[in-house]
């Protein structure tokens, strides 16, 4: 049954045995979390934390050793499912030979799209590849693969985008224009599951956060819930002439205030500061070691 929640993911294991066999490798263990209608959600980790094994049991790529995954109410994979959603894998690995023009046809034409040539060249355009729409992807750089992978996601115009590290490798220039199309297309109402080494980009885009160390989930919450938690205050002041600053938690501003005052300083200014997600990110997976 259709439900309107793009993805809930609850209580998922996934085990790996070792080359040899012999044992059993936990590459995500007990995870659980939802991302909502019109929502940006950042999943972090660390390499091998677990993040895309969690996002391919989503898109159905791999099946849970327990725990239970819908997608719209849908099981992972199933027709119905991935209708609704688009892909932008980490590394997209294409047929050379084809062109990006004659890999949205064929993707159209397998997804039972209605789109024409006139559609594929402008969502082409869109993503910057005007003028390469014909040249085989074997002259593409690895920027402009990662462009053909966003028009396939975005070619059938879905409610749920699932981004593995989709700026990965990109200059500064083409990552601005990826998370403002990833902005665009929210504000069209898609979600998004948006995992990313780029921790200022999830900052700035993103709703909530997962953080997922050695297969756990070691901290989730929205921005003000994660930065806030942390918050401070900076008070600028004058002592024997000259201008300071004093950093000090947000429940000790008073306190700092009439203390300064107390010595005989003025206080010029106070500020409210935030730790960054860098920050909070560091300080979830160090605990965790």
């Amino acid at each position: 049954m259709a439900s309107e929640t793009p993805v809930s993911v609850e209580h998922l294991c996934r085990e790996f045995k070792t080359r040899a066999g012999l044992a059993k490798v936990e590459a995500v263990r007990d995870v659980s979390f939802r991302v909502e209608p019109g929502e940006i959600l950042g999943f972090l980790g660390h390499n091998g934390a677990g993040k895309t094994t969690t996002m391919k049991c989503v898109l159905g790529l791999l099946a849970p050793t327990s725990g239970r995954i819908r997608v719209w109410g849908l099981p992972p994979g199933s027709p119905g499912a991935r209708a609704r959603l688009g892909y932008v894998p980490e590394n997209p690995d294409y047929d050379p030979s084809f062109s990006s023009l004659e890999l949205l046809r064929a993707f159209g034409s397998m997804r039972r799209l209605q789109g024409s040539d006139r559609d594929w060249y402008t969502l082409l355009d869109r993503v910057g590849l005007r003028g390469w729409e014909n040249t085989r992807l074997s002259g593409y750089s690895k920027g402009m693969r990662q462009r053909v992978s966003l028009a396939l996601a975005l070619q059938s115009s879905p409610g749920l985008l699932v981004m593995d590290e989709p700026t990965g490798g990109l200059d500064p220039v083409a990552r601005k224009e990826f998370r403002d199309i990833m902005l665009e297309e929210n504000r069209r109402g898609a979600s998004i599951l948006l995992s990313s080494h780029l921790l200022g980009e999830v900052e700035s885009i993103c709703h909530r956060v997962v953080i997922l160390n050695r297969g756990l989930m070691v901290r989730s919450g929205t921005m003000d819930e994660l930065l806030g938690g942390e918050r401070t205050h900076r008070i600028t002041y004058t002592a024997d002439g000259r201008t300071r600053e004093m950093t000090v938690p947000t429940g000790e501003l008073q306190a700092g205030i009439d203390m300064l005052r107390g010595r005989g300083c003025s206080v010029i200014g106070v500020e409210r500061t935030w730790k960054s997600l860098e920050e909070v990110f560091l300080s979830a997976t160090e605990e965790h070691r």
